[in-house]
């Protein structure tokens, strides 16, 4: 059974719970259905870490994140965003289903909103929260594919630049902290750091990833404080999570090379792995000046410590996103060209789509390519810039579901 972090706002007196609620074990404390009918059960309850069902909660989190988005786009103040609850009125109720990259489209808008209004004196917290748990409904039920879009998209797109990294980080960071076993709390925190990480500089950014000139040395130096300040905008908008602010202050900050992980603090661990994640998206992203590097070396880099040396946040990378991550492109052995659509068994023998034959000719349906199998195997990866195709992204995620059950168990 998968957990997910919940919040203990979620929890109202009164209120028929949606879901049931769980400890960080996995264990029951209240069925869904049952109501929280006085205020010492209410404070125990929220003085103690929450989770609940992936599989039970997600419907209930995407009605929520449409009904806090509803209230935005109404103009609602922050403390009635706060208060939405996913009982949407019937023009809401009835609009037509997101495809993947639509639902990715809208919350890279909703991160970029957030983090323009972020200010002090203004609580940002629940818009926050909103975001991620939004993106991370997303992320955990569609893991393989939303790691295509996100990664297929930095490579061909400067269009909100800052916000798409920051997702992007999110995602892979998340993935990777579990692949290192930390507890959920921790994996929260590193979630909303990968999101908040570059609020400070959030402008500056986006309009590096489109200039082709070389940043003046008034950008270095805004680039070189941006995250003191970021963590500082953050204490001073309300948000209450001290180890995510810490990690944003130090992301550029991973600690002594040769340090082993557990002898950092908690908020280093958070960091050193958060730097690691933020150099490999901005690796395999475009920028106007120039192209993204391809993702393989990407993921070899991302092995390797500050001292050149793999270590267990390389690992753990490795794991979660692939030697080829979903998105990018590769030949294989059969001459065949493709893009990855979903991880595979092992790092490096990931599902491939073929969308050239050997002789460089479209094929009409394309071909899903399991490359354990040594007719099909990885012979290389291709540049982004050097493939004048675009592949038919939603016949292609449909293709990949056939790969569910086996998608996303690395060894």
């Amino acid at each position: 059974m998968k957990l997910v972090s919940i919040q203990p706002e979620y929890l109202r007196r009164d209120e028929a719970l949606p879901f049931g609620v769980r400890d960080a074990e996995g264990r029951l404390l209240l069925a869904a259905g049952q109501v929280i009918d006085n205020e010492d059960r209410m404070a125990e309850l929220r003085g103690q870490p929450l989770f609940a069902a992936e599989a039970e909660s997600a419907s209930w989190f995407r009605r929520l994140n449409a009904a806090m988005d509803a209230r935005i786009r109404e103009g609602a103040l922050l403390h009635q965003v706060a208060a939405a609850r996913p009982d949407l009125p019937a023009a809401a109720a009835a609009r037509k289903a997101l495809t993947l990259p639509e639902e990715w489209h809208e919350i890279v808008a909703q991160l970029d909103a957030t983090l323009r209004e972020i200010r002090p004196g203004e609580n940002c917290r629940a818009r926050v929260l909103a975001v991620h748990a939004r993106a991370r409904v997303l992320a955990t039920r569609r893991t393989d594919a939303s790691l295509y879009h996100l990664v297929y998209e930095a490579a061909h797109s400067t269009v909100k630049y800052s916000s798409h990294h920051s997702l992007l980080a999110m995602v892979i960071g998340e993935q990777a902290a579990q692949m290192l076993n930390w507890q959920q709390s921790w994996v929260d925190s590193l979630g909303r750091a990968a999101l908040l990480m570059n609020v400070a500089m959030l402008r500056l950014q986006d309009q590096l990833a489109a200039d082709d000139r070389p940043p003046t040395p008034q950008m270095r130096a805004e680039i070189e404080v941006h995250p003191a300040k970021g963590a500082l905008m953050l204490q001073q908008c309300g948000l209450n999570d001290e180890l995510c602010v810490e990690a944003v202050r130090l992301h550029h900050e991973a600690g002594p090379a040769d340090t082993p992980l557990a002898d950092l603090a908690p908020a280093q661990q958070l960091a050193r792995l958060l730097r690691r994640v933020d150099i490999f998206s901005a690796q395999i992203s475009l920028r106007r000046s120039r192209a993204p590097i391809s993702p393989v070396q990407a993921a070899r880099d991302a092995c390797l410590s500050a001292s050149g040396k793999p270590d267990e946040i390389g690992g753990a990378l490795l794991r979660a996103v692939g030697m080829y991550p979903p998105g990018s492109f590769v030949e294989l052995a059969c001459g065949e060209l493709g893009i990855v659509v979903a991880r595979g068994r092992r790092a490096n023998v990931p599902y491939v789509a073929a969308l050239l034959n050997s002789s460089g000719d479209l094929i009409a349906d394309p071909l899903l390519r399991d490359t354990l199998d040594q007719r099909y195997g990885v012979k290389g990866a291709v540049p982004a810039a050097k493939v004048r195709i675009r592949p038919p992204h939603d016949r292609l995620l449909a293709l990949r579901t056939a790969t569910e059950p086996a998608a996303g168990v690395l060894r």
